[in-house]
């Protein structure tokens, strides 16, 4: 049985590797574009973990980001873990070969909008999806949490998100957009933001609906960003950067790094040091104080006074 055969028998059994309902689109996606072309022609037995790790190196000509690199590894990764159960092959070739590296890129703060084009973005976008840009830069939702917020999912200052909208292809083979758990989450499962008030006024609109009354889901957004970006002539942000700004305003006003990377969802507080420790407040500063407060004395009491400029003058 040839590598693509092999992936077509797991699909039907859903079961090739265990993503939630928003994710199994998109490795049925990097499985067909980015692995199948190159695999295809050998049995699942005969990859190795050399043809692995050319395949990485590939991506890397291609221009693949490190982030990208990974989701694909990690969709490869899964594919050949249920070989392995089912006893198709011995071992999982993607442990075997060298991890490409992925290191996790700071955010530029100077790269995202504006307050400025972000209002003019939110504005231009339209009435319908207007809601999802203030959500995403007031609450830091990812794209499709922000397209599953209903109107009592914000109550009392707080806006708990317990789902978000994916797109996934139904029994009969037809993409559609539905509500699945949250990323890293499971089902049921949820995570608390502070909300502010100006967000009320919106919940009228909510949830988001496209004209003929029917869920929207992540790649139609992207579209209609695009679209506005294009109109307004302003550079090419991704909805993503709305996540980012809210990242930024609220770590560079003092709020604990901890507190942000729960209410940002993510897996691992090392992921928001990485990604937004530069941004914490005074950090430097503060670090400058502490020392000073700590040692200063210290040092000072074995040397001769510090010489102040000008005070020569002042004898004089």
């Amino acid at each position: 049985m040839d590598f693509a055969t092999k992936m077509e028998n797991d699909k039907r059994e859903n079961s090739y590797v265990d993503p939630s309902a928003g994710t199994e689109e998109s490795y049925e996606r990097i499985m067909h574009l980015h692995v199948l072309p190159q695999l295809e022609k050998k049995t699942s037995s005969q990859v190795t973990a050399a043809d692995v790790e050319e395949l990485y190196a590939l991506w890397r000509r291609q221009g693949a980001m490190p982030n990208t690199t990974n989701s694909r590894r990690v969709a490869l990764s899964g594919m050949f873990s249920h070989a392995v159960r089912h006893k198709g092959i011995r071992e999982n070739l993607v442990k075997q070969a060298e991890k490409p590296a992925n290191p996790i890129m700071q955010v530029d703060e100077r790269a995202l909008p504006s307050f400025d084009e972000i209002s003019a973005l939110a504005k231009e976008i339209g009435p319908r999806l207007e809601p999802a840009v203030w959500l995403m830069a007031c609450c830091g939702l990812r794209i499709g949490e922000s397209l599953g917020v209903f109107p009592e999912d914000i109550f009392d200052g707080t806006l708990r998100c317990p789902r978000q909208v994916a797109r996934i292809k139904n029994s009969s083979g037809k993409y559609v957009a539905l509500y699945a758990p949250l990323k890293h989450r499971k089902e049921g499962e949820w995570r608390d933001i502070p909300a502010p008030a100006t967000l009320e006024p919106l919940a009228e609109r909510l949830p988001i609906r496209n004209q003929a009354g029917g869920m929207i889901y992540p790649d139609l957004f992207r579209k209609s960003w695009d679209r506005a970006l294009k109109r307004l002539g302003l550079p090419g942000y991704n909805p993503h950067d709305l996540r980012h700004k809210w990242a930024t305003v609220t770590l560079s006003n003092g709020m604990p790094i901890h507190e942000v990377s729960r209410w940002m969802g993510h897996s691992s507080i090392k992921i928001t040091v990485d990604r937004y420790g530069h941004l914490t407040l005074d950090g430097s500063d503060r670090c400058r104080q502490v020392i000073e407060a700590t040692f200063g004395v210290h040092m000072l009491s074995g040397f001769p006074a510090p010489r102040v400029p000008g005070a020569e003058l002042v004898l004089a």
